[in-house]
């Protein structure tokens, strides 16, 4: 965007210093240099709101003099994304008589697509078998290359490198991803957000990623911690009263007597659904009833 020409300060001097050497000290100015007089700037001389620039002199080659078309590469430009102005840049044209109006100034923030969180980690949900829960951090500045994040990409495959049919995703945000989880010590600066991935099948793997937001684009991703999980859960409630069974077993010739006195025969439905996991074992108790023994 062109804006007007930065002012030139004017000072007044007075008529009984015609013949004196004077130097003007500015904002940000430590050393005022006129050329044959030094001084140094006290911060009571300063002007606020004066502009502190910096400069660099791009020399023209002989050849090239007469180019219409010239460019030069400014670097080192860092900026918080808080501050939204970017950086003003102006030219002035030299030659031996010296430098001549400089142009009109632009401004522009340079910046680029964000780094991925610095943590992200995934966690089953015991209420839901079916699901997993991402739990990541925010991306502060630096890491969000002088542009805030405004929402996140994650995707989840059942294939590791993400590739073919089975990749899904999805964009979060900022409004949708609250968490009440608190940063770990080294985590400060970094609040957590979470993102609840619903609608897996239980037992089956799937692997995590996770991507920033700016206004520069998509960032690189990071996979999750661990990398890869299975949802899934405990196995559901065994049947209400017709989904466990006792018998008396009566004696005959492979069961003697005592062991029909002293032995109930015991049987169960397995669980409507294991949930994601094949059922290793079953945990039988078994308790004296109420009673008085005589």
């Amino acid at each position: 965007t062109n804006v007007s020409p930065l002012p030139i300060m004017s000072v007044n001097i007075p008529t009984e210093m015609d013949n004196a050497e004077y130097c003007v000290c500015a904002r940000g100015n430590i050393v005022c240099d006129s050329g044959t007089l030094l001084i140094d700037c006290d911060g009571d001389a300063t002007r606020e709101g004066t502009i502190n620039t910096q400069s660099v002199e791009v020399m023209v080659d002989s050849n090239a003099a007469n180019s219409t078309y010239f460019s030069h590469t400014l670097e080192g430009l860092d900026q918080p994304s808080s501050i939204l102005d970017g950086f003003g840049v102006r030219i002035s044209a030299a030659n031996v008589n010296g430098y001549g109006i400089p142009s009109p100034a632009v401004t522009l923030k340079p910046n680029g697509p964000p780094l991925p969180p610095k943590v992200a980690e995934l966690e089953r949900v015991p209420t839901s078998p079916s699901s997993l829960v991402l739990h990541f951090t925010s991306v502060p500045s630096p890491d969000d290359r002088s542009s805030t994040v405004t929402s996140y990409f994650v995707e989840w495959s059942t294939a590791e490198d993400f590739a073919g049919s089975t990749v899904f995703n999805s964009t979060l945000n900022l409004d949708s991803i609250h968490s009440e989880r608190l940063p770990s010590y080294g985590n400060v600066d970094r609040v957590f957000h979470k993102f609840l991935i619903q609608g897996l099948i239980p037992g089956l793997e799937y692997h995590v990623r996770i991507a920033a937001i700016n206004e520069a684009g998509i960032g690189p991703s990071s996979r999750s911690f661990p990398s890869s999980l299975a949802p899934g859960s405990k196995p559901s409630d065994l049947e209400d009263q017709h989904g466990v069974s006792l018998f008396t077993i009566v004696a005959s010739d492979a069961v003697s007597v005592l062991e029909s006195c002293s032995s109930l025969q015991l049987s169960w439905r397995a669980p409507v659904s294991n949930n994601g996991f094949a059922i290793s074992s079953y945990l039988i108790e078994y308790w004296v009833a109420s009673g008085t023994s005589e």
